[in-house]
């Protein structure tokens, strides 16, 4: 079935007037509003009943929905689990394939969401319930392979200097509507945002994302003088300093015990023989992350490379292998997956870009979109990008002069990385946003930075809400039964301990059977 936008819908008042409504929107909820009476009105409420498609496998999803339901209302616990064991994997029948989200403005069709929460509802209820057949520590192993196995999403901040107060508004938008994710990476400009959420309490972050709340002053040009003795153009004394009023003093192990985020922050060697690297809790816990995210932010000529600082066996602030400089993290690995899956089983990226030499070549299509005219512009731009980084590995190999050969490499570097994930949420490219790439905002251009994020976030919130809620609903149960496996250990060890009596000449006697 043809939906009605592409057949073609009849122009009237409220059709304008609802389009209104969502373009002025300034919160989630009337923009949504607004998005589901556009989709009625074009007649998009079929499209989302209608359950067959040529973009995933409904037939699979449908039977497995069924089942569910089935092994519920019938009681039958084992099968039920047995069933979502080995069953339960991310994309399962291809329903996070983009094309189920570009159809309608908000929403996919109702049998993956049925089936989504039909999930969600059964992984609660068998976290929740005691279940005779089901022991404690069958129902942790279950969570604890199941959410090993399903894997988790991340939500990556790309570089992009000023431009990234864009990603404010999408943390702002994801976390107003509790789809933030855990895992979340950031470089240059992207680790700001990630280490200020990072380095704060849940609770905090309401608070911390209002624009009169932070400090946005990271640009200082310094005097000529300066600039030739420092062989930088920026002061890197102001950019420490905007860090610190934002970010608190904390290693990464102290701000992932803080914040319950598994923040990652990207940094690029200065020198050679050196690999990038991802800052986090498991790699680098002792590090201090205003250090790195200074040096994350290290662009080279506007700053110096930075060395990093770490905390010593006894507390003490001590450099990190002193002879080491680090720089820009987006150099060579603005979005850095790989490493994301390998350490905090990611398999599903959430991607805010903003870098500006990546904007211009990226577009709301995502890669692979059917059309002769789409495939023609993928072909293009990976022949011309694969053609120029053959070009400036032959430079590199074979020119003279040594001091080329970094440039080069940094060059090969942007070339050869992915700018994209599952889920790529950008701005528009502008003239405007140009002029503000090295500028210290106004007040009234962060407001309206952070309103374009949420405003291109709120139109993917529903495709993240459906793609991370079984993830997420996997990590909260397993939370739970391993609360109350705890729980019920320590009041087995309180039971052991009352039993505990003495004798009648004053000494311990073994606990009572």
């Amino acid at each position: 079935m043809q939906p009605a936008a592409k057949r073609g819908r009849p122009v009237d008042h409220d059709v304008s007037a609802v389009e209104a409504v969502m373009h002025r929107a300034s919160d989630y909820k009337t923009w949504s509003e607004a998005a589901l009476e556009l989709d009625r009105l074009d007649g998009l409420d079929d499209w989302k009943a209608e359950e067959a498609s040529d973009h995933y496998d409904w037939r699979l999803i449908r039977s497995r929905l069924r089942q569910i339901r089935s092994f519920r209302a019938e009681g039958q616990t084992l099968k039920l689990v047995h069933h979502l064991r080995q069953g339960l994997h991310w994309n399962l029948g291809n329903i996070g394939n983009s094309a189920l989200y570009k159809v309608a403005r908000i929403g996919t069709k109702k049998l993956i969401s049925d089936y989504v929460s039909e999930v969600c509802d059964a992984l609660n209820e068998l976290a929740a319930t005691d279940i005779p057949e089901f022991s404690q520590n069958d129902k942790h192993k279950f969570f604890h392979d199941v959410a090993l196995s399903y894997g988790r999403s991340a939500l990556m901040l790309s570089g992009g200097a000023t431009l990234g107060l864009f990603h404010v508004g999408v943390v702002r938008a994801l976390y107003r509507e509790g789809v933030l994710p855990e895992v979340m990476s950031g470089s240059s400009a992207g680790s700001i945002v990630a280490a200020t959420v990072g380095s704060r309490r849940a609770d905090d972050l309401e608070e911390l994302l209002d624009p009169t709340n932070a400090y946005y002053h990271f640009w200082r040009v310094l005097p000529l003088r300066q600039m030739l003795k420092r062989g930088s153009v920026m002061d890197q004394t102001q950019l420490r300093r905007a860090i610190s009023k934002n970010i608190r003093d904390l290693t990464f192990e102290e701000a992932y015990k803080l914040s319950g985020r598994a923040i990652n922050i990207t940094v690029s060697p200065a020198g050679v023989n050196q690999q990038p690297k991802l800052l986090n809790h498991l790699t680098f816990p002792y590090l201090y992350i205003r250090e790195a995210v200074l040096a994350s932010c290290a662009v080279p000529v506007l700053f110096p490379p930075v060395m990093l600082m770490s905390s010593d066996e006894t507390g003490n602030r001590t450099p990190y292998m002193p002879l080491l400089r680090w720089n820009d993290g987006s150099l060579k690995s603005d979005l850095p997956m790989l490493r994301l899956r390998r350490l905090h089983n990611v398999n599903h990226f959430i991607v805010s870009q903003t870098n500006p030499h990546v904007l211009p070549f990226v577009s709301e299509r995502e890669p692979g979109t059917r059309g002769l005219r789409n495939s023609a512009r993928d072909y293009a731009y990976s022949t011309v990008r694969s053609q120029a980084t053959s070009l400036l590995n032959f430079a590199r190999a074979n020119l003279p002069i040594k001091r080329l050969h970094r440039p080069l490499d940094v060059a090969t570097s942007v070339l050869d990385q992915d700018y994209r994930g599952n889920i790529n949420i950008f701005p528009e490219a502008s003239l405007w946003r140009y002029i503000q790439v090295t500028s210290n905002p106004t007040l009234d251009s962060v407001r309206r930075f952070l309103l374009e994020g949420e405003r291109a976030a709120w139109a993917r919130v529903e495709m993240i809400r459906t793609q991370t809620a079984i993830s997420m609903t996997l990590e909260r149960c397993l939370e739970q039964v391993e609360t109350a496996g705890s729980g019920q250990q320590r009041r087995k060890l309180q039971g052991v301990a009352l039993k505990v009596v003495r004798d009648r000449t004053g000494g311990l006697s073994m606990p009572r059977r």
